[in-house]
């Protein structure tokens, strides 16, 4: 009788082992480190208030960025609207999408670039109302290799060297 017990508490073990492993496999492909496949661009977003563009934005983002891997890093810099509740709702749809939320308060950190891992980095400041249109052509030209974006868009680079886009 024994035996019996034993054995279907071994039974009952393994299959929670195996359940607890898969589960750990899903979640670490859900939630993979995205940035290990990062070739060396990553695209930030420096957002406040922007609840009307932000979803075009992101999904315009995704669209393009299919056929490669860039790094798309969003920082709420204290919005008041439904800025980061969008986001949060995105999160879910884009897992590769990091989000930092500074709360109400608006607090930006120093060294905003240490938050990438790409060597180039693009930073869009979307902290004043901002045209849909011209963000996203801004956004595309600067996915499809160009140089001209048509909003002033910072570039960093890792080795501490900065520019900006020219006005095209």
């Amino acid at each position: 009788m024994y035996r019996n017990w034993l054995l279907v508490t071994a039974l009952l073990i393994a299959i929670y082992s195996i359940i607890i492993f898969l589960h750990h496999v899903v979640e670490s492909y859900r939630t993979r480190d995205f940035s290990s496949k990062v070739p060396g661009l990553s695209l930030m977003f420096l957002v406040k208030n922007q609840q009307d563009i932000i979803e075009g934005i992101i999904r315009t983002v995704f669209a393009a960025t299919g056929k490669y891997p860039v790094e798309v890093m969003i920082v709420d810099a204290g919005s008041v609207d439904q800025t980061a509740k969008i986001i949060t709702h995105l999160k879910g749809i884009f897992p590769e999408l990091r989000f930092l939320n500074t709360g109400k308060d608006g607090g930006v950190p120093k060294k905003i670039s240490n938050l990438c891992h790409g060597e180039i980095i693009y930073f869009f400041d979307l902290t004043v109302p901002v045209n849909y249109g011209l963000m996203s052509r801004t956004v595309e030209s600067v996915l499809n290799g160009s140089r001209a974006s048509l909003y002033r868009t910072r570039v960093l680079y890792k080795n501490g060297t900065k520019g900006r886009c020219t006005r095209s």
